[in-house]
């Protein structure tokens, strides 16, 4: 079958927008020159040109550790960490009178964000913890600093991405306490309750939170987890690609098929979350997954037979090294367990990809 291309159309200088420092400065990225961009265009053909992601490109996706400096930089204009609220309920309860909870997320917001300054507008990334832990297991809770924070403040300050917000969530809730159950089902109170309050209030590139307004901007919008939090994530692929183009699953395989069945059922789970895309409609140039896990990461055994056996199906996934050239990696960080270190450098490399 013939690969489809994914170069990128670019025309004259290809502008970069600084980051949180200077909002309204706009500067040349001269390590992409005139050749390299008329290149890019020659190679799209006018058939697969249809349909196109938006223009841009993209960094290697092979695996760097984060820099020393990034971990503790004071220097760099720091992000905060603030809480969140929102009324949910039970997605599968038609009651007419049904109960209505309250819960939250902690969401970081870039050192440049501006409630007042509506004109800007930021790229959101939904993550979700693991088993028995919650949002605070990446912030550290409301005014809180961690290692992930300090690296996402380094990365913004040093231009490696578009400033970016980031709302961790929790499946966890009062009505279900099964882990599995809630992981599979999340996608529902994450399109209904969350998404349409969150972006409402913060400034997304939403216009609105219809669904026509969700499925626009969905280039901007990207949900990731650890552990449990990528079972969620697999499932969120699986259910809302309409509203969101982009995933980092990250420690953990797809549980759809029972516990596990990535390892036990590699070429069964590849099958179905490739009917899942078709499903919904979507090509196979239309979303992106940067999955990722620790060398000696006690999810690694189930993760990568699922991945292996996603590569086969290259018609739904196009395994490379650059997503100007296809829509699924493995990153794996060698020296990596099941942890937030892991979670940390999957993060620094992952995040790039999507919102660079």
């Amino acid at each position: 079958m013939k690969k489809r291309l994914f170069k990128l159309a670019l025309a004259g200088n290809l502008l970069l927008m600084s980051g949180c420092s200077d909002k309204n400065t706009t500067v040349i990225d001269k390590s992409t020159d005139t050749q390299t961009i008329t290149q890019a265009v020659a190679e799209v053909s006018t058939e697969e040109a249809v349909n196109i992601t938006p223009a841009r490109i993209y960094p290697d996706n092979s695996f760097k550790d984060v820099p020393e400096e990034y971990i503790e930089n004071n220097a760099v204009p720091k992000g905060s960490v603030v809480r969140f609220t929102y009324d949910t309920s039970d997605p599968i309860d038609f009651n007419d009178n049904k109960e209505i909870y309250q819960k939250s997320a902690l969401v970081y917001l870039p050192a440049c964000y501006d409630e007042d300054d509506s004109e800007a507008k930021y790229n959101v990334l939904y993550l979700m913890h693991g088993g028995s832990d919650s949002p605070e297991w990446f912030f550290g809770g409301e005014g809180g600093s961690t290692q992930i924070t300090q690296i996402i403040d380094s990365m913004i300050a040093n231009g490696d991405m578009e400033p970016v917000i980031i709302c961790a969530v929790s499946y966890y809730n009062e009505y279900c306490r099964n882990d599995t159950t809630n992981c599979i089902n999340f996608h529902h109170e994450l399109i209904n309750d969350i998404i349409p309050e969150f972006e409402e209030k913060y400034h997304t590139y939403a216009e609105n939170t219809s669904p026509d307004g969700l499925k626009e901007s969905r280039y901007h919008r990207a949900f990731g987890g650890f552990s449990m939090g990528a079972v969620t994530t697999w499932s969120v692929f699986e259910n809302r690609l309409n509203e969101i183009a982009y995933f980092l699953p990250m420690s953990g395989d797809c549980w759809s098929l029972g516990s596990t069945a990535g390892g036990s059922r590699p070429v069964e789970t590849a099958e179905w979350l490739s009917s899942k895309v078709k499903e919904q409609g979507f090509n196979a140039n239309e979303f992106f997954i940067y999955s990722g896990c620790g060398g000696y990461d006690m999810a690694e055994p189930n993760l990568t037979p699922q991945i292996n056996s996603m590569k086969e199906l290259s018609d739904t996934f196009i395994y490379c090294d650059n997503f100007a050239d296809g829509n699924l990696y493995q990153c794996i960080y060698p020296q990596g367990g099941h942890d937030r270190n892991t979670v940390a450098r999957i993060l620094y490399n992952g995040l790039p990809k999507m919102f660079g």
